[in-house]
């Protein structure tokens, strides 16, 4: 005879009502985790600052507060080995431990194949997604046919075009930008030529040092770097007075043509951003 429904041997033991709500409840903290690893850097970083302090308040071990911060410091030395910043709005936990094992495996020559990667993957439709934005800001929506040119080149794969088409709009970019928000200095440089170094300063004093002294330190000692012409050429191939001045014949490659892109995105989230909270603050009109 079957055991009839409801009867003592079909109702669930405490035992296993606690197990069900213990898995449910591990299964929960899981899917968080996996939703928190998805994230880019620049999302997770407000939470990880919050528990260093923590930490660091609570009197914990030194090693765990270093626990926190060891694979973000050197994924910036890294990256800056590499001639990249860190990219703070990309970088999600998997792509972290991606460059963090090639560099620990000696294979941090692979850095750039695995970023052009990245970024070349569903038809280019993470640079695709950057543009769209970039067109909420007035200076880039009024150039965004050079820009629309631009990416078409760069999924063609002519770098030849997409380098020297956008690097001046950064120089424009930034000029706009310092005219419209930062105060003018004493000793204002007339020639206007290094608008995007003063620019970087001003990028590092406002965002996290995670990423804001890595990428004014590419700016300054790599991409904007002084350039002596007739002196031979720098280390490395990216370089804004030499590309643009016509000194340096093995610029067009797809790592640097897609350096000069996540470089205008860098400048073009962060322009965004302020005009943003500039507009958000002035008082509604009559």
């Amino acid at each position: 005879m079957g055991t009839l429904p409801g009867s003592p041997e079909d109702r669930p033991t405490f035992g296993k009502l606690v197990g069900n709500l213990a898995r449910g409840f591990f299964e929960f903290l899981g899917q968080i985790a996996l939703h928190f690893d998805s994230l880019p850097l620049e999302e997770k970083q407000p939470i990880k600052d919050f528990m260093t302090t923590l930490l660091s308040n609570s009197g914990a071990a030194k090693q765990s507060v270093e626990f926190l911060v060891k694979d973000d410091r050197e994924l910036k030395r890294l990256l800056l080995d590499r001639a990249w910043w860190v990219l703070q709005k990309d970088i999600t936990g998997e792509m972290k431990r991606e460059l963090l094992r090639l560099g620990r495996e000696g294979k941090s020559g692979h850095i750039d194949e695995y970023l052009c990667a990245h970024f070349r993957a569903d038809e280019f439709g993470k640079l695709q997604a950057k543009v769209k934005i970039w067109l909420d800001v007035p200076y880039l929506n009024e150039r965004h046919q050079i820009i629309s040119d631009s990416l078409e080149a760069h999924k063609a794969g002519k770098y030849t075009l997409t380098i020297p088409s956008l690097l001046p709009l950064l120089d424009g970019l930034t000029r706009q930008f310092r005219k419209a928000h930062e105060r003018p200095r004493r000793n204002k440089n007339r020639r206007g030529v290094i608008q995007v170094n003063q620019f970087a300063g001003y990028y590092r004093r406002k965002e996290h040092k995670l990423w804001g002294a890595p990428f004014e330190k590419f700016v300054n000692q790599i991409a904007y770097l002084p350039f002596e012409f007739g002196k031979g050429q720098p280390l490395n191939s990216f370089n804004r007075h030499g590309i643009l001045h016509g000194e340096l014949p093995d610029y067009a490659t797809e790592t640097n043509s897609l350096k000069v892109i996540l470089l205008l995105d860098t400048a073009a989230q962060f322009v965004r951003a302020v005009e943003k909270r500039s507009r958000s603050a002035r008082p509604a009109s009559a």
